[in-house]
């Protein structure tokens, strides 16, 4: 008895994941940002101080003024591309349906691939977290840190090094223990600490360490603390105009490209780095356990 094909159904509608990259974004729009971009940013400095007047000059304190790393600072980043692919034999689908399909697999998996470009520096933009460009000096500490003392070393990092509301960086993994552990809350599609620093939780986000250095032990992974971020996200384009270019009559092989490019950027105020240990929770840990990359400081 011949059996009937199975039949054509729609595959399950992708729904993005909450907490990554494009949380913390608000893509900006316009200018011409495609083959890169500088900016004047404010010093990262502090800001100094001095005692109130006394009767004698010479007992004021922080007189004279220093006017060193009072000036701005530029910063530099350049882009990057992503892209989706369809591939298949020709027979069944049509110029349009491979388009649309090629488009759909970027718009699923894009911010995954831009998350791991952000992390490792893979496409060779600037700037990224484990090849940063700039001025720099690099610190490497000794012992992973616990979930709460980790976190505690980002939020410091930023409050010194930047001044202003930064972000945090973690795999996907690390940060649901953390919420587990209530080291970070909810608020709609977003992820903070408790203290109301933004957090990415990528999964593109590989755990690596600033040098790409893999965390070794069971439930250990580095964890990134950046200046706010801000970025640029292209147009979806297409490989071709002309649907038979894509189309191989050798073969009867027909392709479909769907792409688009970005730009992520933050002042060049450094990067800091820790590597998180879930097993443990509280004081303890080891001293020094923060790697963190500085810029020049203005």
């Amino acid at each position: 008895m011949a059996l009937a094909a199975p039949n054509l159904v729609a595959a399950q509608p992708r729904e993005p994941l909450d907490y990554a990259l494009d949380s913390v974004m608000d893509w900006r729009t316009g200018e011409r940002w495609e083959f890169g971009i500088s900016w004047m940013a404010l010093g990262c400095s502090p800001a100094e101080g001095r005692s109130g007047p006394g009767c004698d000059p010479a007992d004021d304190i922080g007189l004279p003024k220093s006017f060193i790393g009072g000036g701005p600072i530029w910063g530099e980043a350049t882009p990057f591309a992503v892209y989706g692919t369809f591939a298949c034999k020709s027979v069944g689908f049509t110029f349009d349906e491979a388009q649309r399909i090629a488009t759909a697999q970027l718009e699923a998996r894009e911010i995954q691939r831009v998350e791991q470009a952000f992390w490792s520096g893979d496409l060779g933009s600037q700037p990224n977290l484990q090849k940063y460009d700039g001025t720099t000096s690099v610190i490497l500490g000794g012992a992973a840190q616990p979930l709460d003392l980790g976190i505690g070393y980002l939020e410091y990092q930023i409050a010194t090094q930047y001044g202003s509301q930064g972000v945090i960086h973690m795999t996907r993994g690390m940060a649901l223990m953390a919420l587990g552990r209530e080291l970070l809350v909810t608020e709609g599609d977003r992820l903070y600490t408790r203290l109301g620093t933004p957090v990415v939780a990528g999964t593109g986000y590989s755990g690596e360490g600033p040098t790409g250095q893999p965390a070794t032990e069971y439930a250990q992974s580095w964890a990134f603390a950046t200046p706010a971020m801000f970025g640029y996200r292209g147009e979806i384009v297409t490989g071709s105009a002309e649907p038979g270019d894509l189309l191989d009559r050798t073969n009867n092989d027909l392709y479909a490209l769907a792409e688009r490019m970005y730009l992520l950027a933050f002042d060049p105020c450094g990067i800091a780095a820790v590597l998180l240990d879930a097993t443990h929770c509280g004081s303890g840990g080891g001293g020094g356990g923060v790697a963190a990359t500085y810029g020049d400081g203005g």
